[in-house]
């Protein structure tokens, strides 16, 4: 389960967002659970929260933000009601039943459909009047989700990471021994016809400086976090090893690259 935080200024925007969510035309949000809030849209719960802004008036973020995402096999039997039990069980272990908060769950996401998720939206200010301190909010939303999923024997965050990046990594190696020579646009399509998705990363002047591969469960990573052998600058290294090892297999024999080439 992976879970990410982070306090933002404009609640009213990401809530209008979180309950008007559709996936290709059709309503994708559902609303699980909340607390203390009473009004029908986004903007009147936000105006339900303004009164305890009062008394923090430098304070710019006044919401926290948070998105709780179990892997789509853990989510797959998940009724209302276990949602709204995870949602709260979060909130719990990040101190923050005292507060107005809103749960509302996605049944998917543009790029997988199947990966249900939650979106739950609060006031940084405790219906008591205490500030929230938000400082490495996101590891603390990171570290909740572990203790849920250590607690209910599910997958834990680090452990989807590990497990994507080794599934891309595999995917990856697989091409480049097929490929005859490097080029990302085929690259992308043989990876994306796998179930992976390729997204260039380019500078304001249009230059490409890297690529993001997406895991078949959402998760976006940086080729580096794959490995710095998949990196545009080392990845036609890494296909010549690849190569070289999936030739010296075949034929049985020590093969040594020499002067770029292979030789038996």
């Amino acid at each position: 389960m992976i879970a990410k935080g982070k306090s933002i200024s404009h609640g009213t925007a990401a809530l209008e967002y979180d309950l008007a969510k559709e996936i290709n035309g059709e309503a994708a949000a559902t609303e699980i659970h909340r607390h203390e809030l009473f009004g029908c849209t986004g903007e009147e719960m936000v105006q339900e929260m303004k009164p305890y802004f009062v008394d923090f008036p430098n304070v710019k973020n006044n919401c926290l933000r948070f998105e709780v995402s179990p892997s789509v096999e853990e989510s797959a039997g998940m009724t209302d009601a276990d949602w709204a039990k995870l949602g709260n069980d979060f909130m719990q272990r990040m101190g923050l039943m005292n507060h107005q908060y809103i749960i509302v769950k996605h049944s998917g996401t543009e790029k997988n459909r199947r990966q249900a998720h939650l979106h739950i939206l609060a006031n940084r200010v405790s219906l008591s009047g205490e500030l929230y301190k938000d400082n490495w909010i996101g590891k603390r939303a990171t570290e909740a989700a572990n203790g849920i999923a250590r607690e209910r024997n599910l997958v834990q965050s680090k452990d989807i990471g590990k497990a994507n990046r080794e599934e891309i990594k595999q995917a990856m190696d697989g091409i480049l021994a097929r490929m005859q020579g490097f080029d990302l646009a085929g690259f992308s399509r043989e990876l994306e016809k796998l179930g992976f998705r390729v997204r260039e990363a380019r500078a304001s002047t249009g230059k490409l400086n890297g690529y993001y591969v997406t895991s078949r469960s959402g998760t976006e990573y940086k080729a580096s976090e794959i490995g710095k052998g998949y990196t545009l600058a080392h990845i036609e290294k890494t296909q010549k090893n690849l190569k070289y090892n999936s030739i010296s297999r075949n034929y049985g024999n020590i093969l040594k690259p020499k002067d770029g080439g292979l030789h038996l």
